[in-house]
């Protein structure tokens, strides 16, 4: 096995993806709290069925980041190598 391969996930790119991942949450629980149809129930219900749904798409979205990271470090680890192997 070639032991000296570079890593494609990193300490730094997962703080990053996690980092990035609240902040679409937030972002998403704001937007989604206004479709709610839970306005009778309070605001505290109104707040948890936005930060529910967005959970979802959080989740979603930290998998697509990650994926592209891992996808685009690999590629780019292709291209350094591609030049020694010819």
């Amino acid at each position: 096995m070639d032991n000296s391969k570079p890593k494609l996930v990193t300490k730094q790119g997962a703080v990053i993806d996690i980092t990035l991942t609240l902040i679409f949450f937030v972002a998403m629980t704001d937007v989604l709290k206004n479709h709610v149809p839970w306005v009778e129930s309070g605001e505290f219900a109104v707040l948890l069925g936005g930060a529910y749904a967005s959970a979802c798409l959080s989740g979603v979205f930290w998998l697509a980041l990650s994926l592209f990271r891992v996808t685009l470090a690999d590629q780019v680890l292709q291209k350094v190598e591609s030049p020694k192997n010819n």
